[in-house]
């Protein structure tokens, strides 16, 4: 089973997934270094980071070559930001803001080709090495992000009528808090009670959900609260903890 399978099969079953975030160093040395035989994706930020859909291809290339199932998380729900991610190589996308059936829509339609969706026929990285048309929609991954009370209200309808295109739903912790009153504060009252809602509603209709974890206290929080997807931390923080880790006990030596 390829790692593509692998990661499908977890998402429909609802089994732990960890993936982490590549923001700010665009580099394909990076990536291969990062990859680990017990991790389930990258992600490419290029709502928040360096990556747009020309920088970020050799490390889809990278990826791809591994073997490493690789996502993109999108600036907005437009054909062209997501469709072309796509044509370039990555599994799937990752949707930020997610309020309505219309972006998941236009979601489904960049992601797909017809009759499920629009996609265009084209793009270097489209079809992995040997993979057939019609194997394409099973390894591809729909990955929406819930932000705000508004998502929050609106997704038992958009598991309803997209559920079935919808690998995951994510949590966005930090802009959530903002819109919630509690800006930066991720575990406030409120912010947990929003959690814990997105994870019971996921639970109801059978859907695998996550959140963004700065850490491994984070991670363990949100996995005993009921996520099954683990999005954690980013290379930013890896670089920033290990170097205060070696600078820290460099500093000791008298």
């Amino acid at each position: 089973m390829t790692k593509y399978e692998a990661l499908k099969s977890k998402f429909q079953n609802q089994e732990l997934v960890v993936g982490t975030t590549i923001s700010l160093i665009n580099s394909s040395l990076l990536v291969e270094k990062m990859n680990r035989p017990d991790l389930d994706y990258i992600l490419f930020d290029a709502e928040h980071g360096v990556f747009d859909a020309q920088n970020v291809v050799t490390n889809l290339q990278v990826c791809r070559l591994m073997g490493l199932p690789s996502v993109v998380r999108v600036q907005d729900s437009e054909y062209f930001l997501a469709a072309k991610l796509i044509d370039m190589g990555a599994d799937g996308f990752m949707l930020p803001r997610t309020e309505t059936l219309d972006q998941l829509r236009v979601a489904v339609d960049a992601l797909l080709f017809s009759p499920v969706g629009r996609k265009g026929m084209g793009g270097h990285g489209q079809f992995r090495p040997g993979e057939k048309f019609a194997d394409f929609p099973k390894t591809r991954f729909l990955l929406p992000q819930i932000e705000s009370p508004k998502g929050i209200e609106n997704l038992p309808s958009m598991l309803e009528n997209y559920g079935e295109f919808i690998d995951a739903i994510m949590i966005g912790p930090y802009d959530m808090s903002a819109m919630v009153g509690t800006p930066q504060d991720i575990t406030s009252p409120i912010m947990l009670e929003s959690i814990q809602k997105v994870f019971d509603i996921c639970k109801k209709y059978g859907k695998s959900c996550g959140i963004f974890c700065d850490d491994e206290v984070k991670a363990q929080l949100f996995r005993d609260m009921g996520a099954n997807v683990l999005w954690v931390a980013t290379d930013g923080v890896f670089f920033a903890r290990g170097y205060n880790d070696i600078m820290n006990k460099v500093m000791e030596i008298k």
